[in-house]
């Protein structure tokens, strides 16, 4: 144990300084990563023009070590594969989460168009509301400026236009989380029902971890705030049972990149309706399908301990195949009735629940009868 302990405080050591690619490689073939599918020159030359140390091992959390922190069934080919994988799989992500970023203020200005809504006194609303939030929560006061960022490609419309604050500069200078947050003052005040809108929190979630490349095919660390309407949503989109799609969707409600990731799927399929960023994604689709399998075998080998890696690579080629099936459905007008609630547009809420009341005059009428 002793012996265990002094070895971890020298990798820790080694760790603290910049280690070159040779000594990146000798570290991990000290915990028994193995150079055979990938020889070490190969791994060297990949550590020096892909990637770096601290990224590519953080997919090691993937695989079974022992009690002296070794690995039993982990070639650095594997390491490299998920890397790739990884980077493939947020390129895919960054596309889906732009064309819903671009299809939702299309809708935000399809839905302002159709009740004659005031530009300016949706952003007034707007700005009221946070305001509010900030007030609830005891934040530190909302700053309605801060939404417009300004860059060397904002900067000369937001000089222009900032003293009126339309809606579309709004749109053009805001954060995603400030467009959704929009929105949602948009649905509120004007009564409508988005099915889309409690998915957009998702979207964000993953698009940022996506923009920031974060490594996505880790173990999650933690849970997650499940999202009800995937619940109703999702066993639509994935029509055909099996146990992988039992598995997926109880991964759905505890995997949060597996529930972010269905959240990206039914946004896109609601709120995209350009036909040519849908073929776009189903091409894109197919191509990461391929690759995703390329080496699957080298997972599912009992001895890698690889089970939660496993499920998750099924659940996403599950969904994704669901997808790619929905959308070539769309296109030729033959999805069911039960297919097309995934693309209800929104609607405005009902004035009044339960019967109609009757009015003053009817009320009155009603009283003198009774008296007499």
């Amino acid at each position: 144990m002793e012996g265990s302990t002094s070895r971890g405080r020298r990798v820790k050591h080694q760790i603290r300084k910049a280690l070159n690619a040779t000594e990146q490689c000798d570290l991990l073939a000290g915990h028994g990563v193995k150079f055979e599918i990938c020889t070490k020159e190969q791994a060297e030359k990949f550590l020096q023009n892909n990637t770096y140390f601290f990224k590519i091992k953080a997919f090691d959390n993937n695989f079974y070590r022992d009690k002296d922190g070794n690995y039993s069934n982990l070639d650095f080919a594997y390491l490299q594969d998920l890397s790739t994988i990884d980077f493939e799989f947020r390129a895919l992500i960054l596309r889906m989460t732009g064309d819903i970023e671009h299809a939702l203020r299309i809708r935000f200005n399809n839905l302002i168009s159709r009740v004659n809504e005031d530009g300016y006194q949706v952003v007034r609303d707007y700005e009221y509301d946070q305001k509010e939030i900030y007030r609830k929560r005891s934040l530190q006061e909302f700053d309605p400026n801060s939404d417009y960022r300004n860059s060397v490609y904002t900067e000369g419309m937001i000089d222009k236009y900032l003293g009126q604050k339309p809606i579309w500069l709004f749109w053009e200078t805001c954060s995603l989380n400030s467009l959704i947050n929009c929105y949602n003052s948009f649905l509120q005040h004007r009564k409508f029902q988005d099915i889309t809108y409690p998915l957009l929190y998702g979207v964000r979630l993953l698009r940022n971890a996506a923009s920031h490349h974060n490594c996505l095919f880790i173990p999650p660390s933690s849970t997650i705030n499940n999202t009800r309407i995937l619940d109703n949503l999702m066993p639509i989109l994935l029509s055909q049972r099996s146990r992988i799609r039992e598995d997926t969707l109880q991964l759905i409600k505890s995997d949060p990149l597996i529930h972010d990731f269905s959240c990206v799927i039914l946004s896109h399929i609601n709120l995209v309706m350009s036909t040519g960023m849908r073929h776009y994604i189903v091409s894109s689709a197919e191509t990461f399908l391929e690759r995703i399998q390329r080496h699957s075998e080298w997972y599912q080998n009992p001895k890698s301990g690889c089970t939660h890696l496993v499920n998750q690579f099924d659940a996403i080629k599950l969904i994704l195949s669901e997808y790619i099936s929905f959308i070539k459905k769309l296109d030729i007008n033959e999805l069911s009735d039960e297919q097309q609630k995934l693309i209800h547009q929104p609607e405005r809420k009902p004035v009044r629940h339960g019967p109609r009341l009757p009015s003053p005059r009817t009320r009155k009428r009603q009283k003198r009868g009774k008296q007499h």
